[in-house]
């Protein structure tokens, strides 16, 4: 299973690199804009995306390219320190699978995927 990681906090997205690579291939990348390139160019099962992505950049907007490049295609989740109900309903809404906390586990994410 192959696994897109977007966090522009770079040890974030390191640290969530190196756990989940322990059971998925995974890529990752701090910019929006590389990771939609890398996302035009390769197949991927799940993503995972930090709420906040920078000024005024949401996993909404991210969610909505992934989707115009992919299709619904794979599982996506936002990865989070907090949302207030009516962005977890917005979030859902946008296509969200569902919300991880952080921090991210495998237990979590699996439990997640149904694995």
């Amino acid at each position: 299973m192959r696994v897109l990681i977007v966090d522009d906090e770079e040890l974030d997205l390191f640290i969530h690199k190196k756990l989940l690579s322990l059971e998925f291939e995974t890529a990752g990348f701090t910019s929006v804009k590389d990771a939609l390139a890398w996302a035009a160019q390769n197949d991927f099962d799940v993503a995972i995306i930090d709420y906040y992505l920078g000024t005024g950049i949401y996993a909404n907007h991210m969610l909505k390219e992934l989707i115009a490049i992919r299709g619904a295609t794979f599982k996506a989740f936002v990865a989070t320190n907090y949302v207030n109900d009516k962005q977890v309903i917005d979030l859902r809404a946008s296509g969200f699978t569902d919300i991880i906390y952080k921090p991210l586990t495998l237990e979590i994410l699996n439990s997640k995927l149904g694995l």
